[in-house]
């Protein structure tokens, strides 16, 4: 081979072998690229189609004028309509803490169901049953039950162990229910436990007759509420329930009242939360096996700017979705925030606009993850 070729060829092969290599450990994103990046031309939201317009001030009430708004009757028998909260439980003390304080006066029982481990089989602590003295305020409405969680970590069988973890509220639910008098209507709330309804949402729902099932539209918040998504979050739901209910977060009617609560994806404290999370639930296949997307000084760096844990692409319908997810404006205005976090500013400094650091991460029991302190770089954020 003439010495002419040799020198095309070496290039060529050592481009080609590093092709294949970046290929092969990115496998993932690059897919996630592709597909989330051509989304808005072969796929449409599944959600509901039929926004409710919804309407509150402060003062109103659930009586016959505002069901009228609305379009509903007043609910015949709504002495004898009870409202439940059931909660699947991870880690997110503050979140349920923010959630009780808001949802007190409107919900007759709380539900709560939490393990001990992820739903891909990673130990963790069970943060309910250890931190009880901190919800004794509502302990009279809390029904709580211990799932024991898979002894072995295998991402595969995320989506089996959520599932499970669903049916299991299910039985949880119908155990209870069977308890009220005969002429109880029974509204249960199916929602993941960073999907906090208005409490004004749910007084309304209670009084008026909405049908069997109606989607919660919420304000879609990313870390904090410093950076709004915007109003594409509606699998949270309130539902009739009937001899054939079933606790769910999918789609179970066309209706969705509008802004109608928060949603706080992964609004945590501590950084090693994050971690826990990111390792732990249905959609940790989106790691890649990249253990440097878990260092602590990359997640807080990624929080203070906005910008996605697993650096993809926003998950949107349309292209002015896509882009204005993508480059996202923090937010200036505290104003429809809950307020339990506004009369604890202090308390919940971390979810206001601004208060992007987190605190120094705890140890983690099963995670290999770089929990280091606070570097000059986070200093440099802070400043």
């Amino acid at each position: 081979m003439s010495r002419r070729y040799k020198t095309i060829l070496v290039p060529v092969l050592v481009f080609t072998t590093f092709t294949f290599y970046y290929i092969s450990q990115n496998h993932y994103q690059l897919k996630n690229t592709l597909s989330y990046a051509t989304r808005p031309l072969w796929d449409k939201d599944d959600g509901p189609s039929n926004i409710i317009p919804h309407y509150f001030a402060d003062g109103m009430v659930a009586d016959e004028n505002m069901c009228k708004l609305h379009n509903w009757k007043l609910r015949d028998n709504i002495k004898n309509t009870k409202v439940l909260d059931a909660i699947l439980m991870s880690s997110e003390l503050d979140l349920l803490e923010i959630r009780l304080n808001e949802l007190d006066p409107v919900v007759d029982r709380f539900f709560i169901i939490e393990s001990n481990s992820t739903f891909t089989g990673l130990p963790k602590e069970t943060y309910f049953q250890n931190n009880r003295q901190r919800f004794e305020k509502f302990a009279k409405k809390i029904s709580y039950r211990f799932l024991p969680g898979p002894s072995e970590h295998d991402e595969t069988r995320a989506w089996d162990v959520e599932r499970d973890t669903r049916v299991a509220m299910n039985t949880f639910l119908r155990s209870h229910i069977t308890e009220f008098p005969p002429d109880t209507q029974t509204l249960v709330m199916m929602s993941d436990l960073d999907e906090i309804p208005f409490a004004h949402s749910v007084m309304l729902l209670k009084g008026c007759d909405f049908g069997e099932s109606i989607h919660l539209q919420m304000r879609n918040y990313l870390y904090s509420f410093e950076w709004l998504l915007g109003l594409n979050s509606w699998r949270a739901s309130l539902q009739v329930w009937n001899p054939k209910s079933y606790y769910r977060h999918s789609k179970s009617s066309e209706n969705v009242l509008a802004d109608s609560g928060w949603h706080c994806s992964f609004c945590f404290r501590d950084l090693s939360e994050f971690v826990q999370k990111m390792r732990g639930y249905s959609h940790s296949d989106r790691l890649g096996g990249r253990t440097e997307y878990l260092e602590v000084e990359r997640i807080q760096q990624t929080i203070c700017r906005g910008k996605d844990l697993f650096g993809m692409l926003p998950e949107a319908y349309s292209y002015t979705d896509l882009l204005s997810q993508m480059s996202l404006t923090p937010m200036t205005s505290g104003i429809g925030l809950p307020q339990f976090v506004l009369l604890n500013p202090d308390k919940f400094r971390f979810l206001l606009p601004g208060g992007c650091m987190r605190e120094t991460p705890t140890a983690l029991e099963g995670t290999d993850a770089n929990l280091g302190t606070k570097t000059e770089e986070f200093d440099d954020l802070e400043r």
